[in-house]
Parts: structure tokens; sequence; C-alpha cells
């Protein structure tokens, strides 16, 4: 009986495991090749468009573009490797053990600062005081942009000597080989640093920014530019909340949860599931394109980006002659659609 009972736990488990292989194998390889192609398309938007040249919004959103990419394909595709393929690369090479991991968080925790340094920059432009939205200054954004680098180069730099390929058991192991930085790790920078901060920050700032919007005489001062990266911006941050949730639920789980004895079929149960919501967890990374596409002028202005790049089409552009007084962002060459 005995028997019968685990063939069943078994063939339970594996049925389990299987199920949720293929869709994390497909969600994979969909943010994948759908995020390599979005953020390539950003950064030639941004590029033939030069908003980031003079708007702080617009450079937040370009700079991420390239650190966004440089995840997908760097900590996506090698996860996919690994889960997907049982090639793991971490487990091979030390060099990689070490810089893989350390890179990727010095990209994940960038991208979020930066959200949110694009969520309160969006509220700041917004803002009905025009003492207010002289703060949103492009000057300002590039030192907090290289701050925000710098910073979290130093803040890794103890994850990358203390994460290591170690034998345990006659078994390859790429972990953090000190239990107090590996604790701060989980509870202050996958929990706190890009998980819980950026959705407090980035819901505050966008319930507020939304209150400004719906201020008529607010709205009526911004100029088309300021209105656009605002909305780009809101569509990202809703993004952000809707990815960024399921995967702090499982890490507030897991850590709840640690010193639980646990049998077999429920850790059986909880690893593939843990598993798919890690895979879905690139979704920030990969949604940006998709969110910005949500505004009309971002279509067009991407539109005629792509004429230019592929077929040299130049379409007329106007430079609006009004600058707001006061303020340090210029308006910066948009196309006249």
């Amino acid at each position: 009986m005995s028997s019968n009972n685990n063939t069943s736990i078994t063939l339970a488990i594996l049925q389990l495991q299987t199920a949720f292989r293929y869709p994390s194998l497909i969600l994979g390889f969909t943010l994948l090749i759908g995020g390599v192609l979005g953020n390539i398309l950003n950064i030639i938007a941004f590029i033939k468009v030069g908003n980031y040249k003079n708007n702080a919004c617009s450079l937040y959103m370009f700079v991420r573009a390239f650190i966004d990419l440089y995840i997908l394909l760097a900590g996506l595709a090698t996860r996919i490797l690994s889960t997907g393929f049982q090639m793991d690369l971490t487990l091979m090479n030390r060099v990689w053990c070490k810089t893989r991991f350390c890179i990727a968080e010095i990209n994940s925790e960038s991208t979020y600062i930066l959200v949110c340094l694009q969520a309160v920059d969006a509220f700041i432009c917004s803002s009905s005081s025009v003492i207010v939205r002289q703060k949103s200054s492009i000057r300002i954004a590039r030192y907090l942009i290289v701050g925000t680098l710098c910073f979290c180069c130093v803040h890794e730099i103890p994850y990358f000597i203390l994460q290591d390929l170690v034998i345990s058991g006659g078994t390859p192991m790429c972990i953090t080989t000190n239990a107090i930085y590996a604790q701060y790790h989980t509870y202050v920078f996958a929990l706190g640093i890009i998980t819980i901060t950026p959705i407090i920050v980035i819901s505050i700032s966008e319930f507020f920014t939304i209150r400004h919007m719906k201020t008529i005489s607010v709205t009526r001062t911004l100029s088309s530019l300021t209105k656009q990266t605002i909305s780009m911006a809101l569509f990202q941050i809703v993004a952000v909340l809707v990815f960024n949730s399921p995967y702090a639920a499982s890490l507030i789980y897991s850590l709840i949860t640690t010193n639980v004895v646990k049998d077999t079929y429920r850790r059986a149960v909880e690893q593939p599931i843990t598993s798919f919501i890690a895979t879905y967890s690139y979704s920030p990374f990969a949604s940006s394109f998709y969110c910005y596409c949500l505004s009309k002028r971002f279509r067009n202005q991407l539109v005629v980006s792509l004429k230019e790049l592929v077929c040299g089409i130049h379409t007329n552009q106007v430079v609006p002659s009004t600058q707001r007084s006061g303020t340090r962002t210029q308006l910066p060459t948009y196309v006249n659609n």
C-alpha cells in the first residue's frame, strides 16, 4: 500500500513539473524575443527623436533600454538554458558563477532605481507649481544616473567576492559562501531594494501624478512632450506593479516558510511554481516598449524613425519656438505628423 502511495506521489510530482516546465519555457522565449526586439526599437526611437537629450524622464527611459537589454541577454537567456535545457553555465565555470550573478544584480538594482526616478520625475513634471516643475532638469538626471550606476557597482562588490562555485557532496553549487551576507542580500536587496521599495515609491508617485493630471489648469500648461513622457512613464509603472507583485509575494512566502519542515511533495509543488514566477519576474525588463506603444505620439515617432533608418526617408520636422521660461528643460525637435 505504501509503495502504491509513493508511486502515485512520484507520478503526481512528474506531471506537475512537466505542466510548469513547458509554460515556463514558452514564457521565457516570449519575453526574450519580444523584450530584445522591443528594447532595440526603444533605443532606435530615442536616438532618432533625441528627446533623451533634453528631457529627464526620456533620459531615464533611454538608459533603462540598454540595461534591460543586457538583463534579458545575460540573465534571462542563461536562465532558459538552465531551467529548460539543464545547461547551467554557472556550475561549469567559476568566473561566470561570480560575474553572471554580480552583473545581473547591478543591472536589476539600477533599472529599478531608474524606474523610481522616472516615477518621481513624472510626478514633478505634472505639478501645478512652476518652481517644482523646474526641479526636473536634464543636468540633475545625468548626475542621478551616474550616481545610481556607481552606487550599484559599489554595493555589489561584496557579492562578487563572496559568490563562489563550491562542491558539496559531489554536487557543484554556485552560492554565496557567507551566511550573514546571504541573509543581507535576501532581506535588503531582493526584498527591500528591488521589490518592496519600487512598489511603494512608484505607487505613491503614480497616485499623485494622476491627481495632478486630472487638474485641467495643470494639463494645459504642459508641453506635448511632457504629456507624452508622463503617460509613457505611467504605463510602464503600472506594468512594473503588475509584473513585480507576484515575485514579491513569492519571495515573502519563501522567507516566511524558511524554517518550516516541508515534505517531498510540497517541495516538488513549490519548486516549479517558484521557477515560473522567477521567469515571469523578467517581464518588467521586456515590457517597456509595448507600454510606450500605448502612446500614439510614440508610435508615430517610431514609424518615422524606422522609415528614416531603413528607407532613408526624412520627414519634415517642426521645432517649437516656445520655451517655458525659468526652466532648464529645452523642448526638443519632434516630428510633425
